[in-house]
């Protein structure tokens, strides 16, 4: 039989199954037609067989959650269990997934495709098609991308919900998954003009770890935290739990910070240069060094938020001059905004008045801002259509 004839047939049998055996028999015999269509170089070949595995994997996933409405495959494949009527003919439950021979990868597989619904499916295999024939090999990185992108969009979109249903459900008010956070921090540099006191109230290192920020985030969250490079490493004691009682350690004051309000990990930085090419040498002040930029820490808390897309990347460093003392570009909130698809940010420190006007999903909290955080209005639709804007 030809790679064209078992290809037809393959077709024909993948129409007519009607059980998870038949589509996986399907799905296997796929496979060889890709491995004849690569050896022969025939890319047309390879595409149709991996297009017909895509649509077999997407149909396991609708067989796979009917077995489970009706009680055959255990819930997401897990352990059978051991039914309580003694006089049933079997003495046990539903079936796991390694007794009916799928692995777990492709079961998680098989509902991600089936996730994109069938336009979508359409879509990406059209894109696939077009991509692998242009690039003269299989683009199967179309295909991942689309079911990354699928999935970020669900995490957002869980994250939107939670932040709208916390207004009203929860005693601390508006939980947030984006916190954005430019602390007044205190350097106690003095008398000298350039001393942070002299121009905006600061708060003490444990004043600000102190600040009931872990209340107001969600269990998948990112804190975009401002902190100056002289402070990051700074030693600072902080009392923490241990299996021995509560204990006084020193810890760098950035991740003293970030797990006092409710982190559970580091992520990356960004690097804010406050020069440009008519002004190369401006600098801030300095004890060793001319200070010429600020540092933009990013931590998480549980899973973080789905990492951004190749559309929705920035790069680790912006260069743009100082607007005023402590004024931060705006180019950081549009960064926040497309690395998250706009889900509700809790800004902290926000210089908010009619001159600096701040995107309509940012919600404020602290001194010289107007704490619409504690607003009753959840300002969806405003959230939803900053969305549509930074969608890539």
């Amino acid at each position: 039989m030809t790679a064209l004839a078992r290809y037809d047939a393959a077709c024909a049998a993948l129409a007519a199954a009607v059980s998870a055996d038949e589509v996986m028999q399907v799905r296997l015999e796929t496979k060889a037609i890709e491995a004849v269509g690569r050896v022969a170089r025939n890319i047309d070949l390879e595409i149709q067989a991996r297009t017909l595995r895509i649509r077999a994997e997407a149909r396991l996933a609708v067989m796979l959650d009917e077995g489970e409405r009706l009680g055959i495959i255990a819930p997401h494949g897990g352990p059978r269990r051991k039914k309580q009527d003694s006089e049933s003919e079997s003495c046990f439950g539903p079936a796991t997934l390694k007794e009916i021979g799928i692995a777990p990868k492709i079961a998680m597989q098989a509902r991600r495709l089936h996730s994109l619904g069938p336009d979508g499916l359409d879509r990406v295999i059209e894109e696939f098609g077009s991509e692998s024939r242009k690039r003269g090999r299989l683009a199967v990185n179309v295909i991942d991308d689309a079911i990354a992108k699928r999935n970020a969009e669900a995490r957002r979109d869980l994250s939107r919900v939670l932040s709208e249903a916390s207004v009203a459900l929860s005693p601390t008010g508006r939980k947030f998954s984006v916190v954005y956070a430019d602390p007044a921090w205190s350097r106690k540099a003095g008398i000298g003009n350039r001393a942070y006191e002299n121009h905006y109230t600061t708060m003490s290192w444990n004043d600000i770890i102190a600040m009931p920020v872990a209340q107001r985030l969600l269990p998948d969250a990112w804190v975009f935290l401002w902190i100056p490079r002289a402070h990051m490493f700074a030693l600072h004691p902080v009392e923490v739990t241990t299996p021995l009682g509560r204990i006084t350690v020193k810890m760098p004051l950035a991740w003293a910070v970030a797990q006092a309000w409710g982190c559970d990990a580091y992520s990356t930085c960004f690097v804010w240069t406050k020069t440009d090419e008519d002004h190369p040498q401006d600098h801030g002040s300095g004890l060793i060094v001319w200070d010429q930029d600020e540092v933009l820490l990013l931590f998480k808390r549980g899973r973080g938020l789905p990492m951004p897309s190749g559309a929705e990347k920035v790069g680790s460093n912006h260069r743009e001059r100082s607007a005023g003392h402590s004024a931060k570009p705006t180019y950081y909130r549009d960064m926040i905004n497309r690395m998250t698809g706009c889900l509700p940010v809790l800004e902290l420190f926000a210089r908010e008045d009619d001159v600096h006007p701040l995107p309509e999903n940012f919600f404020t909290w602290g001194n010289q801002s107007r704490n619409t955080a504690e607003d009753p209005i959840t300002g969806s639709e405003a959230i939803r259509a900053g969305a549509a804007e930074y969608a890539p």
